[in-house]
Formats: structure tokens, sequence, C-alpha cells
């Protein structure tokens, strides 16, 4: 599986956003129960959060991302990166460009 670093950015007013959290929370515990949630947390600004998920695919977890209650109903914005964690270990750095 690879890994991929979610960046949630909130769209809305906070008035609107909040009533959803409950289901964004539920939705990541199905993730982590599926074995694809590495990390969760929000952002200290609290204009979003990260995500931190294993997946197959970017494709799949593009997929997981826009399943997140909070992205599907437009409340946030995501980025997604591929990250290849190498825990400072440079002989696990192997560039591909």
């Amino acid at each position: 599986m690879l890994t991929y670093l979610v960046t949630l950015t909130i769209v809305v007013d906070r008035a609107i956003y909040e009533p959803h959290l409950p289901d964004h929370l539920a939705y990541l515990a199905q993730l982590k129960a599926a074995g694809h949630l590495l990390l969760s947390g929000p952002a200290t600004d609290r204009r979003g959060g990260f995500v931190l998920l294993q997946a197959d695919s970017l494709a799949a977890a593009r997929d997981l991302v826009e399943e997140d209650p909070l992205v599907a109903r437009g409340l946030d914005s995501y980025e997604i990166r591929e990250w290849r964690i190498t825990e400072g270990q440079p002989q696990q750095i192997v560039p591909s460009w």
C-alpha cells in the first residue's frame, strides 16, 4: 500500500461546518477499522485538518477522501499527495522523478 497525506480545508462558516463533525469522525473510525487511516487530526488554526491514509493508488485514496462527509457535502476542499515516509533514513529515499 502507498501512503497519502491529505490536507482538508474548511470552505464554509464554522456554524455550518460544526454539526457535520460527528459524521466525519464516524467515517474516520470506519477508515481506521478498514486499515486505511494511519493518523488524523485538526490543524491548530482550526481552518481544517490532516489525514494520513494508506491506499493501493492515488485514485483509491481520492475515492476514500471524496466519501468523507465533509468533502462529499462541500464543506471541506482537499489536497492529496503521495508521501514516501523515510523516517530520516536516506537509503529509503528513492527518487522517482
